[in-house]
């Protein structure tokens, strides 16, 4: 007796997997192609989330014309190859994002570089535990990602 499994059907691949083939542009907002995607947990914008956001991104010294900030809501799904091919980012910083939002099935290092799809990915704790946990996540994330990937430029100039 030979059984199929329809796998669309199936509890093989989970129904939330479905996002990664949504068009991403309503997330982008009409963002242009720059060297480098902040990814990042959606906030509010009374919160004090993107006034941390912006003084990490100033302690690196970015100008608002090298990087996009895409924002997912928590859970939320948009697939990595749809924002690759829109903005064509060389370092990926995810704030809070798991690789499996981005439909990835890779393991990173947290507060690490990490090299993926021709880029460089740096992921860390969201910002709500970055602010809980503290000098024990911020200093090994700074010391370790984002000190050598954008005020050394130890993984290139962008």
């Amino acid at each position: 007796m030979n059984e199929y499994i329809n796998i669309i059907k199936s509890d093989i691949v989970l129904p939330q997997y479905d996002d990664l083939w949504d068009d991403v542009s309503p997330l982008l907002n009409g963002a242009t192609p720059k060297p480098i995607l902040v990814l990042v947990n959606k906030f509010a914008e009374n919160s004090p989330e993107p006034a941390q956001l912006q003084k990490m991104l100033d302690g690196c010294k970015l100008t608002a014309a090298q990087y996009n900030v895409v924002q997912l809501a928590n859970g939320q799904y948009a697939a990595w190859h749809q924002l690759r091919t829109a903005l064509k980012p060389k370092i990926v910083f995810m704030i809070g994002i798991l690789p499996a939002q981005l439909g990835i099935s890779a393991m990173f290092q947290i507060n690490m570089p990490n090299r993926f799809s021709d880029c460089i990915w740096l992921p860390t704790l969201s910002l709500p535990e970055l602010n809980r946990i503290g000098d024990d996540v911020k200093k090994p994330l700074w010391n370790n990602g984002m000190h050598p990937i954008f005020v050394s430029k130890a993984y290139g100039d962008f």
